[in-house]
């Protein structure tokens, strides 16, 4: 099955963002995202899918500075991790409406829908039951 480009692109931002942030070797990782990015399916339409690339890439490097943050042992207090997790969860709502609208504009994939996190319109105008 191939990968959706909602799922390649945000996959690519987080893996660029491990080999600028980490000593981790994933360089075969990323260069399998580029060449996904790269392939002749979407050559056409690269000039619409750097936006959601750049959008992509700065959602997901804050939630891995927030992380960070909290994984860092500094000593935080139970309300300011309860704050940061609150921020993560605000940030991973935003970053799945930007693959959502990758799912819209380029017809390939599913949307995310995240349970018990804040709603956001995703274009779906029914009601839960």
């Amino acid at each position: 099955m191939k990968m959706p480009l909602s799922e390649v692109i945000d996959r690519y931002t987080i893996t660029k963002l491990k080999t600028e942030r980490t000593d981790e070797d994933v360089s075969a990782e990323l260069t399998a995202y580029e060449n996904a990015l790269n392939h002749a399916d979407y050559q056409q339409s690269s000039d619409k899918i750097k936006p959601f690339i750049e959008r992509l890439y700065h959602i997901n490097g804050q939630i891995w500075d927030i992380e960070g943050g909290i994984r860092s042992g500094a000593k935080l207090s139970l309300q300011e991790v309860g704050r940061l997790a609150l921020k993560v969860r605000d940030l991973n709502c935003t970053r799945s409406a930007i693959k959502s609208e990758v799912v819209d504009m380029f017809a390939e994939g599913f949307k995310e829908i995240k349970l018990n996190y804040k709603k956001i319109d995703y274009g779906r105008n029914a009601q839960p039951n």
